[in-house]
């Protein structure tokens, strides 16, 4: 039998509204052989590095701790269940899990797929890299402002996402935009959205993605408030009436500044970057499902 260790963030978006803590946390101690509990950024992964002893993880979280856990688990041998309590869950909602219901559910009944990853590599102004994972999203420019302001409304939780779209006027900046067998191409834009999942936070937003294709998807956007808003709207009320963006697929993306931006991976957001290549990782993890989904 499979021996499995949650990981839960106590300061994500819904775990208080959600009532996990009364309602689920029992249930969850009787589908696993311990849990634990985060108490600072990065410490999901330092919990993960360390329980090798493991052979799967449910993260009780967000994107960003869903990020944090994969960053350090042993994804050759390790799998992943995932509990939605964030306020964007993309990777979870791909997965046919919508609530945290859902996800006892997968784990308790649920089948596995073996999804794809990417890989980010990061410099930044003073010359500095990073290498991470990403399970659903990598942006820069509008998707970034709107995930800023959606933080000041958190008290409406998920709908937190739809108001900030509202309020966000789309801001352009310079790029150079390379894709697998397509010359780096100069163009001006207000942002850059390369994802692993069909949904962007709330939104349904690549509805053709595949977590299993090999291929990252990519939205290029270059509209003003009233294009994008009508965009966002035809987006959430999955009529697709209407959509500014361009859009593609490519194994790999490659994307020079003109000057510095803040990169939203996963949901946590890192400034001053000046440049970041993504590359699509093929069957890299192997994940808890809803068996219908």
């Amino acid at each position: 039998m499979s021996k499995w260790l949650a990981i839960v963030n106590p300061c994500s978006g819904q775990i208080k509204s959600s009532g996990f803590e009364k309602r689920c946390l029992p249930e969850l101690r009787e589908l696993v052989d311990d849990v634990v509990f985060t108490d600072a950024a990065g410490a999901a992964t330092r919990i993960a590095g360390e329980s090798t002893e493991f052979d799967g993880f449910v993260v009780v979280g967000g994107d960003g701790t869903v990020l944090e856990v994969i960053v350090g688990m042993q994804r050759e041998r390790q799998h992943l269940a995932a509990i939605p309590t964030g306020r964007g869950n993309c990777l979870a909602r791909d997965l046919g899990i919508k609530t945290v219901a859902d996800g006892l559910m997968a784990l308790r009944d649920g089948s596995e797929t073996c999804i794809d990853l990417m890989q980010v590599d990061i410099e930044f102004d003073d010359g500095s890299r990073r290498s991470s994972l990403s399970a659903s999203t990598v942006a820069l420019g509008y998707v970034v402002s709107v995930v800023k302001r959606a933080s000041s409304f958190r008290a409406v939780g998920p709908y937190g996402y739809a108001l900030a779209t509202l309020l966000t006027v789309p801001q352009f900046f310079r790029c150079r935009l390379g894709m697998t067998d397509v010359v780096d191409d100069e163009r001006t834009c207000t942002g850059i959205i390369i994802n692993n999942t069909i949904n962007l936070a709330n939104f349904a937003a690549f509805r053709d993605a595949k977590l299993n294709d090999g291929l990252a998807d990519i939205l290029i956007l270059s509209a003003g408030w009233f294009r994008q808003t009508l965009h966002n709207f035809s987006l959430l009320s999955t009529l697709g009436i209407y959509d500014s963006g361009e859009r593609s697929q490519s194994k790999n993306v490659s994307i020079s500044l003109a000057s510095p931006q803040t990169l939203m991976l996963d949901g946590q957001l890192l400034s001053n970057v000046t440049s970041v290549r993504i590359e699509s990782v093929p069957a890299a993890l192997w994940c808890r499902k809803l068996t219908s989904s």
